[in-house]
């Protein structure tokens, strides 16, 4: 990317900052959780540019841990707004080393594992039965996303009906699979 991009890029970010301000009061917009919490909104909303804005401007604060997370989301955005989702999720874990979760996921996107042996990988790791169901309530919504995104309707409704049955209230994934679940419905 050359100067000029970069500079604008990052005027971009600045602006998009500034401009996601809250009320006194409110959680700080300008934290990873805040930004990720209005890229969800905003998707679910199908406002797929502001979603990406947002989710670019958390990833610049992420650390290693939230890295493949926001990249996931990005590339699902990034499908959404016409782009190949799943270049930008290969660049992205080229580019970090993190093999926190959900890099399984990316991994299945990316055609290095299926998805019988991520799940697999869940169900064998030793977190506790909480993380186990909030990873397949993630593995079934990103799946489903991208297979729907393929083309694949009939499958992606199996890996939407397995999120609406795991996924917890409060889980972000759970808002998103409601409204992937819209659009199958919509007309």
């Amino acid at each position: 990317m050359s100067i000029r991009g970069s500079l604008a890029q990052a005027a971009t970010t600045l602006v998009l900052l500034l401009a996601v301000a809250a009320p006194a009061g409110a959680e700080d917009p300008l934290t990873v959780a805040g930004l990720e919490r209005q890229a969800v909104a905003d998707f679910v909303a199908g406002q797929y540019g502001a979603a990406d804005e947002k989710i670019r401007a958390a990833i610049g604060l992420a650390d290693n841990e939230e890295f493949n997370r926001l990249a996931l989301l990005q590339g699902l955005i990034a499908t959404r707004m016409g782009g190949d989702g799943r270049s930008l999720l290969g660049a992205a874990i080229g580019a970090h080393e993190s093999t926190a979760w959900p890099r399984p996921i990316i991994t299945y996107l990316l055609g290095e594992r299926s998805l019988q042996q991520v799940a697999d990988e869940v169900r064998r790791s030793g977190d506790t039965m909480l993380v186990k169901q909030q990873h397949i309530c993630e593995l079934s919504f990103y799946a489903g996303a991208f297979a729907l995104a393929d083309g694949e309707q009939r499958f992606a409704r199996q890996l939407f009906d397995k999120a609406l049955a795991v996924c917890d209230r409060a889980d972000p994934a759970l808002a998103l699979t409601m409204a992937e679940v819209a659009t199958l419905k919509a007309p």
